[in-house]
């Protein structure tokens, strides 16, 4: 991958890349419900992923300089042929960013690359990002589709 076609990180705080996402996860104190879950939680906190190379730039869009991570999930349903495990992931990513936006907690962002949906090769690695972030808008269902977005706090 070229240059140009790197995500920019400025980050406020030092960003360390670990490999593997379970590890990445592990190194904040939260824990996966599943292998492949987008968020996770630990005793304080949500913890979002944002894949920043993430080949579906239109439904992932990946801001660290302004701060905004902004996901559009599909419509995930049984009867859209998706799997239980995807309709189950699709459901908690919700009900956590749901829960988030309406108690207005504090969150975490997972910095990740290299998953199946990405650009880089290698593994997937991942960083968490030093900084808190909230969610600020969750538009839609899990059967309709629906959006997020998180934007830093501090």
């Amino acid at each position: 991958m070229s240059n140009k076609e790197d995500v920019e990180i400025k980050p406020t705080k030092k960003v360390e890349w670990i490999a593997g996402l379970k590890v990445a996860f592990a190194s904040l104190g939260a824990k996966q419900k599943g292998q492949y879950s987008w968020v996770a939680k630990s005793e304080e906190s949500y913890v979002f992923t944002a894949e920043i190379d993430h080949v579906d730039k239109e439904n992932n869009v990946y801001n660290h300089g302004e701060g905004v991570f902004t996901k559009n999930v599909p419509p995930t349903s049984k009867e859209n042929g998706d799997a239980t495990v995807s309709i189950s992931h699709a459901q908690d990513l919700f009900d956590a960013v749901t829960d988030a936006l309406a108690n207005e907690l504090r969150c975490r962002l997972l910095l990740v690359k290299g998953t199946k949906s990405g650009k880089d090769i290698g593994g997937i690695k991942a960083a968490a990002d030093g900084d808190s972030w909230q969610v600020s808008k969750v538009d839609g269902t899990v059967a309709e589709g629906f959006g997020f977005t998180i934007i830093r706090v501090e």
